[in-house]
């Protein structure tokens, strides 16, 4: 990321030139179909061992963090996509 101000805007931030970041929040273990509908707003790719949420607009990184965190989900890391 670069080193100008950034304003969030749910999932995704932008920065002050307007250019847009996603963000994918990684988590261990497959999350099912089920629980996967708490992240109804959220792309999620499941992978070997572990489940990619990813999306923009309508969901708060914090508010995603909380919903895995009160879920006993373990997040394995939270990255930015330019």
């Amino acid at each position: 990321m670069t080193g100008h101000p950034v304003r969030w805007d749910g999932f995704a931030m932008e920065d002050s030139n307007g250019r847009q970041y996603r963000y994918r929040v990684v988590v261990r273990g497959r999350i099912s179909e089920r629980l996967g509908s708490a992240f109804g707003e959220l792309d999620l790719e499941r992978r070997p061992g572990q489940t990619v949420l990813s999306g923009s607009g309508r969901s708060g990184l914090e508010a995603v963090l909380d919903r895995l965190h009160e879920l006993g989900l373990e997040v394995v890391s939270v990255n930015a996509d330019e």
